[in-house]
């Protein structure tokens, strides 16, 4: 058998492989926030594990630009489809800053802390560019609310831009944007201050730069021969190493590559033809995936209640870290912890991000003719 082949175009493929990786993406994350004094919690690997959100941008625009490329022709298609993205983030942003907001509230009337309530990163200003999702554009000097929210934010800058590129110029789309990533990923090296690591700040300008990345991958991917069998399951553990290799290693300005690494690894496992993709493609892993978008939003907030409560009850020795003396113990405590977060994270996925998915779905569906 040819070990190349070219990939077969499927309309509104799910690309499953891809989606298990985003929740693996999502619990590094995780595991990159938990303030426990675990084994884990020092490796370079996890230490550098914000990179991994990069891989979101890139995988957005991927998919983004395979399911739309060629279905915005109209201004209403496009006004379709921001309706529709708006409608897969939005919804769960609003319930944590309510649970954030709520956790002020509580403040307010308990006093169960030191902190001020509604000041720096959770003003009431804050709450209404949180609302309008441009908290991220460089309009506030630090996180608010939610932090982790702030890709939300930079991925709805990328929707407008995508939107608004493939009504204008729907053959040359691909290019421009690749002349914006370009920028983003200059803007990113030369002006942020922590490289990748840019959140408030140059959000945009590195959501950018994954996102049209991603967008030319797709336009490329239907032409690019792909290895086979034994071939491309060698290539996948190879990208697989890869990754892990560069997310330890990479410091200081270098970590704009990771992006570019983040492409490679989409590009090998968008086609799902070796043994690591059929892993990958495992119904466990694959809800995994489909639960991602629900942890990643959800667990900071828990992350946030956990050390108020391990404030009071003195868990916190040095200040910054949840510590019980034993190594092994507080590995538990944080696999419980993170097994508490999907929890809630299932119960949001179940009733509020699934629920106005599909209320969204049902109000944009084009009328027949």
């Amino acid at each position: 058998m040819n070990a190349l082949s070219k990939p077969a175009l499927v309309a509104h493929r799910r690309f499953e492989a891809l989606d298990s990786l985003r929740g693996v993406c999502a619990i590094l994350v995780v595991m990159f926030h938990m303030p426990v004094a675990s084994h884990w919690r020092s490796w370079d690997f996890i230490q550098h594990a914000y990179l991994f959100v990069d891989y979101f941008f890139v995988l957005s625009g991927f998919v983004i630009a395979h399911a739309y490329a060629e279905r915005l022709k109209t201004g209403a298609d496009a006004g379709r489809f921001m309706v529709r993205r708006f409608g897969r983030i939005w919804p769960m942003h609003v319930l944590m800053l309510a649970a954030y907001v709520g956790l002020e509230l509580a403040r307010v009337v308990f006093h169960f802390d030191g902190a001020e309530p509604f000041t720096r990163d959770r003003s009431v200003e804050a709450i209404f560019t949180n609302l309008a999702l441009v908290q991220a554009w460089h309009v506030h000097p630090y996180l608010t609310w939610n932090g982790p929210s702030w890709t939300l934010s930079a991925e709805w800058a990328c929707y407008l831009i995508f939107a608004g590129l493939v009504l204008v110029a729907p053959k040359r789309f691909r290019w421009i944007g690749l002349v914006l990533a370009i920028v983003g990923g200059v803007l990113v090296v030369s002006y942020a201050r922590r490289w990748m690591n840019t959140t408030y700040d140059f959000a945009v300008p590195r959501a950018v730069y994954g996102f049209f990345l991603g967008c030319l991958l797709q336009g490329l991917w239907m032409n690019i021969p792909r290895l086979k069998g034994l071939a491309a399951t060698g290539l996948e553990i190879a990208a697989v190493v890869a990754v892990c290799v560069f997310v330890a290693w990479a410091q200081g300005p270098v970590t704009v590559a990771v992006t570019l690494v983040f492409v490679v690894l989409v590009w090998v496992f968008a086609g799902e033809d070796g043994a690591v993709s059929r892993l990958l493609d495992h119904p466990a892993l694959v809800t995994l995936g489909r639960w991602s978008f629900s942890i990643y939003m959800v667990h900071m907030f828990i992350l946030t209640v956990m050390l108020i409560i391990a404030r009071k009850l003195d868990w916190l020795p040095g200040g910054r870290r949840v510590d019980f003396g034993s190594v092994w113990l507080n590995d538990l405590f944080a696999l419980g912890l993170f097994g508490f977060i999907v929890v809630i994270a299932v119960c949001a996925h179940n009733r509020v991000e699934r629920p106005a998915q599909r209320l969204i779905d049902r109000w944009t569906k084009p009328k027949a003719a």
